[in-house]
Formats: C-alpha cells, structure tokens, sequence
C-alpha cells in the first residue's frame, strides 16, 4: 500500500479542506479518487447541486495538480435499488426521504415502519459502499500499475476501505468513474 494512500475526512469542517490541500501537495498523487456517487456529480454540473466541500475540493485541487481523478462511490440509484430488495418495504414517505438525501430523516422513518430492518439497511449503506469504494480503489491501482493514489472517503469509512484495501480481496463488479477535468474547472 506504498503507493496508496487514504485520508477520511469530516464533512463540513473547514480543517478538512486544507487536510485535502495538503495531503495532494505532499503526496503528489497520480491519481485521486473521491467518494463521490457519479449520479451525484452529474447533477452538480446540471443544476448546481451541493456537493460537500471537502469532495468539491478534492476534485478541483487535484484536477489542477495534474492527477487523474475518479469517483469510487457506489451511485445512489445502486444503493436504492439494493435497499429496496433487501429491505421489501414499500413505503413512497421512506424511499422519498432517501432520494432527497435525508439519511436521518429515512432512518427515522424506517424505524417507525420496521425496526428490525434498520440494521439491514445500515449495512447496505455503510458496508456495501464500503467495499465498492475498496474495490474501485484496488481496480486503479491494477489498472494504472505504480500510480500514487489518494483516496478521500468521509472518515467514518477510511480504516473500514483501508482495510479491504490491504487485505485486497474484492468481488464487486464495479467501475470508477472518471472525471474530466476540464469540465469540473469550467465550474469552479
């Protein structure tokens, strides 16, 4: 894991910005990979759409550092999908509040509905995404053999990626998305 290296950061909190900053000016990666899900981006270059700052930057500084840069996030309509099967709720309020992104508000009312499938739901959203981003992770360095790669995953997730990142052991078909560059300057 030499030439891999993963950083968590906090959303919202402004010492993550510069820890992004400088973890790409001292690393100088090749490559940086962003837990971002693609269904996200695209709707920032559509309509604008918030995107966490700590992600935003990320993307930028390491498009204007010359790396590559990758989202490895699983796309929202992945995880929806998923939750649905496992789940086998149907309930528009709940699925409503998971598109929007209230992951507080969908657990809340996932618990009113079925407390039991709480923690099911929790682990498609933590430990499936988990292992895709993993994965992605381990398809670029494969793909881009001797490459410095920086991950930037929300803390919460980086000693679980890190992990599955060592142990280098996946069977997710996946694939990172990758960014252009150009395009996401033009919106800064």
């Amino acid at each position: 894991m030499k030439n891999i290296r993963i950083i968590g950061v906090h959303h919202r909190y402004q010492m993550s910005i510069a820890d992004v900053e400088d973890a790409i000016a001292d690393f100088k990666p090749d490559i940086v990979a962003v837990e971002l899900p693609e269904d996200d981006y695209l709707k920032f270059l559509e309509v604008h759409f918030y995107l966490e700052t700590e992600m935003k930057i990320a993307m930028i500084t390491g498009c204007e550092s010359g790396a590559m840069v990758f989202l490895i996030d699983m796309k929202k309509e992945d995880v929806l999908r998923n939750l649905k099967e496992i789940l086998g709720i149907e309930d528009r309020k709940l699925w409503d509040e998971f598109e929007k992104g209230d992951i507080p508000a969908f657990y809340r009312r996932l618990l009113e509905i079925s407390p039991s499938h709480l923690k099911k739901a929790k682990e498609v959203l933590l430990k499936y995404r988990e292992a895709v981003m993993a994965a992605n992770i381990l398809i670029l360095a494969e793909k881009y053999p001797g490459s410095r790669i920086l991950a930037v995953v929300g803390y919460s997730h980086r000693k679980v990626v890190e992990k599955l990142v060592k142990a280098k052991e996946f069977s997710i078909k996946t694939e990172p998305f990758f960014l252009d560059c150009e395009e996401i300057l033009a919106y800064n």
